[in-house]
């Protein structure tokens, strides 16, 4: 390690993986220190798997109150997640509006715990994502957000909510973890996909009953909106399926 007293010989203690990890190091590495812990970060070059033939796809919808759902139904409820978010929230404006040298403590300590935990959150759906993608030789399809924010509104009583929501940090995550599995992620047009049947293709905004309830106006067509929408971006993926190597 290169120090202000030049370079520095340092043990660390680490697993097999990231040691192995180790040998394939690029550049320097750095050392830091977060809450009484010693971090040796460094930046390793790790070969990515050429990804299978893909046979079909897997649509997912990214939302607020589940923070994903996938076209075969499994829903990743992001019930937990807000619940946290709201309680620190809450909290946090306690701790600032009482403005004592013990509620500033308090709130030092607060920093970070909910970034953490929805970061873990993120890694966990993302990893099951693709591990799913993985065992059934499928395409990963997610609508592309670019903008979101800036294209939704929504009630103030959503309004801190909807600023929380990680859709960048999730997609990154699935993107890393598609690489190294040797799964391939496609981005689709997000428009209309929460308004269009799958059964019928009928598009209306009034097939949107609800926030959480779909039903097609012509056909009848009902279910949960958020898997109406992982079918429609599963279907337009589908369209233009991604040709790729076969990996014996």
């Amino acid at each position: 390690i290169n120090t202000v007293e030049g370079r520095l010989q340092l043990p660390f203690v680490g697993g097999e993986k990231q040691r192995e990890l180790l040998k394939t190091r690029q550049g320097e590495s750095d050392l830091l220190w977060s809450r009484g812990q010693w971090y040796l970060s460094a930046t390793c070059e790790v070969a990515e798997p050429l990804p299978r033939t893909p046979r079909e796809v897997l649509g997912v919808d990214l939302g607020v109150v589940n923070l994903a759902v996938d076209s075969d139904g499994r829903i990743y409820s992001g019930q937990t997640v807000n619940a946290v978010r709201s309680r620190h929230r809450r909290l946090r404006s306690q701790l600032q509006a009482a403005g004592t040298s013990s509620a500033k403590r308090h709130l030092r300590r607060l920093s970070g715990q909910e970034k953490r935990f929805a970061q873990d959150t993120n890694h966990s759906i993302s990893k099951k994502i693709v591990a799913l993608a993985q065992d059934t030789a499928r395409v990963i399809a997610i609508e592309d957000l670019g903008g979101i924010r800036e294209r939704t509104t929504v009630g103030q009583a959503q309004r801190a909510q909807h600023s929380s929501w990680g859709f960048n940090q999730l997609r990154r995550f699935l993107e890393y973890k598609s690489k190294r599995a040797g799964v391939v992620l496609v981005t689709v047009d997000p428009r209309n996909t929460s308004r269009t049947c799958p059964a019928c293709g009928t598009v209306d905004k009034r097939n949107r009953r609800t926030q959480s309830a779909f039903q097609c106006v012509i056909g009848g067509h009902s279910g949960l909106a958020d898997h109406m929408a992982a079918r429609n971006i599963a279907t337009r993926a589908s369209v233009n399926m991604p040709i790729v190597s076969r990996v014996a």
